[in-house]
């Protein structure tokens, strides 16, 4: 049985090195990559004779790897057609391509073009192990790999296998992707991976207002600059509008009705007013620990972006004003054993409440285990199906027909209190 590299009805000579040569097949080559559709048109092809087909030659067409003296592309070595003669031989003597290997470290253009090749004939990509294999040494033979895809414009046949080979890694890749959004930016844009384009733009997004994210950002594509932009900005709004949220919040049972008018107004009298003190206490305590947080630039405008503050809120309990902190106010504003506990209760209600304002800020929509792998930002970017900067244009309109209105967090567009959530906010 034939099998990738050598076929027997395979009808193109593919010369690497020495000790890498490939007998393919033209029409699977053609339909999978423009550039060898162009050295393998049929005006390139030998014109074999009966006698030549009759001794089995099938060979029609004959490519090289030759350095590239060109700057088209950034690729050290390109491809070159050699004419055959009616026997299928050079019609010039042309040397093969020294053996570059010799059991030495392999070229890593050796590496690419062979990994392509078997990708045109669905055979898996050796990356390395992805379970023994570092990282960064499984990264280092990805770029080659697409420069070349990148050349012949083949990228789809080796985004699956890169793809299956980095997910592999597990939560070693993740982590990387986390550390170093930019570039995975890069890449996976180059490669059009869907699942780790997303998983890199979660990241680039949470940490937008960091030093590495704002001076390197110019150095991405435009149109994923200007989606992580885009989605930088939506999230740090995202983080404003709930801190907005819980500055101008008031439990439901402090509100009061207008009654002007009214024969009874002990609903808006002191005595009422005095029922509630310990509430409006718990409040302005509140307050100032968000206040300070503002003036400490601890939000929105911190290179968290607000995540420590977030995580706070969302752990409740002695993970802000706990006991200590309120010691400190009774230090000025004493109380008694009784009065303590009451008010400490009245926090602990709002504290509770306001998690609500930061629950979908919260949520890590990315793959890594941030349990296990915490980071300091945010990951809970979404990213639409009609997102991605190499979705073509009516492609686009079309899935968004199909999405909602593109809000980034739709739950911040409103102040919650005036849709009968059970508390008030101005």
């Amino acid at each position: 049985m034939n099998n990738f590299p050598d076929f027997q009805d395979g009808d193109v000579r593919v010369i690497i090195s020495g000790s890498r040569q490939y007998q393919l097949h033209s029409a699977i080559l053609k339909s999978n990559s423009p550039v060898f559709a162009e050295l393998l048109d049929d005006e390139n092809a030998a014109r074999l004779s009966s006698k030549a087909i009759k001794r089995g030659v099938r060979t029609r067409f004959r490519i090289i790897m030759v350095e590239n003296t060109s700057n088209e592309h950034i690729i050290s070595h390109t491809l070159q057609t050699i004419p055959l003669d009616e026997n299928g031989r050079p019609i010039t003597p042309q040397a093969v391509p020294l053996d570059l290997e010799n059991g030495r470290v392999i070229p890593t253009d050796i590496l690419a073009y062979d990994s392509v090749l078997s990708a045109l004939y669905n055979v898996p990509i050796d990356l390395g192990d992805a379970m023994t294999n570092d990282m960064a040494d499984i990264v280092s033979k990805v770029s080659p790999l697409v420069d070349v895809a990148e050349y012949l414009g083949c990228v789809h046949v080796v985004t699956k296998p890169i793809e299956a080979t980095l997910l592999a890694t597990g939560q070693h890749m993740h982590c990387a992707i986390a550390t170093a959004p930019l570039g995975w930016l890069h890449l996976t844009t180059r490669i059009r991976s869907v699942v780790l384009f997303r998983e890199a733009l979660i990241h680039a997004a949470g940490q937008y207002n960091t030093d590495h994210i704002k001076s390197g950002i110019h150095t991405l594509h435009p149109k994923v600059a200007a989606l992580l932009h885009k989605k930088g900005q939506a999230l740090r709004r995202a983080v404003q509008m709930a801190e907005k949220q819980m500055l101008s919040y008031y439990p439901n049972h402090l509100h009061r009705e207008k009654t002007v008018g009214r024969a009874d107004k002990d609903s808006i009298g002191r005595a009422s007013y005095a029922n509630d003190v310990m509430s409006w206490i718990g409040l302005v305590v509140l307050r100032h620990f968000l206040a300070q947080t503002l003036a400490d630039d601890a939000t929105h405008n911190a290179p968290d972006m607000g995540k420590e503050l977030i995580d706070a809120i969302i752990k409740g309990g002695d993970a802000y004003l706990d006991r200590g902190m309120l010691a400190q106010f009774h230090a000025f504003f004493p109380m008694s054993q009784k009065g303590s506990a009451v008010l400490e209760n009245k926090i602990a209600e709002m504290k509770e409440f306001i998690k609500k304002f930061v629950r979908q800020l919260a949520v890590n929509n990315s793959t890594l285990d941030t349990k296990t792998f915490p980071v300091s930002h945010l990951t809970c970017t979404n990213v639409a199906a009609n997102e991605y900067p190499w979705v073509e244009h009516d492609e686009a309109e079309t899935v968004a027909e199909d999405s909602d209105d593109g809000d980034e967090f739709p739950a911040s567009r409103h102040v919650p209190g005036y849709e009968g959530d059970g508390e008030e906010s101005f």
